[in-house]
């Protein structure tokens, strides 16, 4: 069992909102952490969950393959963030799959917990608000794979995996070429000319965020 007190910026996380500080700690308690060094999946499409993870560190790219074997990455979770709780509580099969990025940590928190810690009065409404925030970033991401630029999409991602308290994000131009829809190539010549211009900082795999107000000037408005 863990110490909630080692992961209290969970405290924070959209699903937990409305409850007691007790309540929280309480469901924390029930949660198994798993510490991941490499990439390392956790949740496959297709196939059930006993339960939900909270990222308590680093991210998680969440991937969908069609029948054909496409794959495309459908969103990267940042800390803070839950994964699979849906299909924990429907019972239903997993509709992507789950893969840590490099240095995550993740909870594992079963279902029977979040029933038993989260009264439905606050579960209910707390999912639907996240459900709503995904279909509100789905439609701005299908909005930018049809009208944006190149440029505009690449700027509107970094906006989207990094924040005022976390400015950079661990994925490589290979990876980010998949989640804008580029090749490689004009990945490395767009993220070139925002480190040049200052805007951002390039290191082994990962983008740090320099100047947050100049990657929005080129950037579509997300409201």
């Amino acid at each position: 069992m863990l110490d909630p007190h080692d992961y209290a910026h969970l405290l924070q996380a959209p699903i937990l909102t409305g409850l007691t500080r007790e309540q929280k700690s309480a469901l924390l308690s029930a949660c198994t952490v798993r510490a991941l060094k490499p990439a390392t999946p956790f949740l496959r499409q297709g196939e059930p969950t006993q339960g939900s993870y909270f990222i308590a560190s680093g991210r998680v790219e969440v991937c969908y393959v069609d029948s054909s074997g496409n794959q495309v990455i459908v969103h990267i979770a940042t800390t803070g963030e839950m994964v699979g709780e849906v299909e924990a509580l429907s019972g239903r099969p997993c509709a992507a799959s789950c893969q840590t990025l490099t240095d995550t940590t993740v909870l594992f928190c079963p279902t029977k917990a979040l029933y038993a810690h989260v009264p439905p009065k606050i579960l209910i409404p707390n999912l639907c608000t996240l459900l709503h925030d995904r279909l509100m970033r789905e439609n701005r991401n299908r909005m930018a794979d049809h009208y944006y630029s190149a440029e505009q999409r690449i700027r509107l991602y970094l906006r989207q995996l990094t924040s005022d308290s976390d400015d950079s994000v661990r994925i490589s131009q290979s990876q980010l070429g998949v989640v804008i829809g580029c090749s490689r190539q004009t990945v490395n010549r767009m993220l070139g000319e925002l480190r040049d211009a200052g805007v951002i900082e390039l290191g082994r795999n990962s983008v740090r965020v320099l100047d947050p107000a100049r990657l929005a000037d080129g950037a579509p408005a997300t409201e």
